[in-house]
């Protein structure tokens, strides 16, 4: 948590174009892309282990994505190249720090979620 806090205090929000954020559900897992052809690093982070920072892959068009998560209930954020980024989603839960986190519920989501 005192990670987190740290983050939030010295992200601030992105400038320039607002990078496009969706949820894909296959099966049991699922598959998060945020397009940010500008971007030079992202990194994902959730409350499934902790809100450890984990490294996107970016794909030859500009979209970082984050494969293989369950598809279980998890809330989540980005970092864009250094700083916070919480993208636009359908669901939201407050934290303890003054921002929303996305959440993702998988029982109400169906086959495919935010775009």
């Amino acid at each position: 948590m005192i990670r987190r806090l740290a983050l939030v205090f010295l992200a601030s929000g992105l400038q320039g174009c607002v990078p496009q954020h969706s949820v894909t559900i296959q099966a049991e897992t699922v598959t998060l892309a945020l397009q940010a052809p500008q971007a030079t690093s992202v990194h994902f982070a959730s409350s499934a282990d902790q809100y450890a920072l984990h490294k996107a892959t970016r794909n030859r068009d500009g979209v970082w994505l984050i494969n293989g998560l369950a598809n279980r209930e998890f809330q989540y954020f980005y970092l864009v190249d250094g700083k916070l980024f919480i993208p636009d989603c359908r669901f939201r839960q407050n934290d303890d720090f003054g921002t929303a986190n996305c959440r993702h519920l998988p029982e109400l989501q169906g086959s495919h979620a935010d775009k």
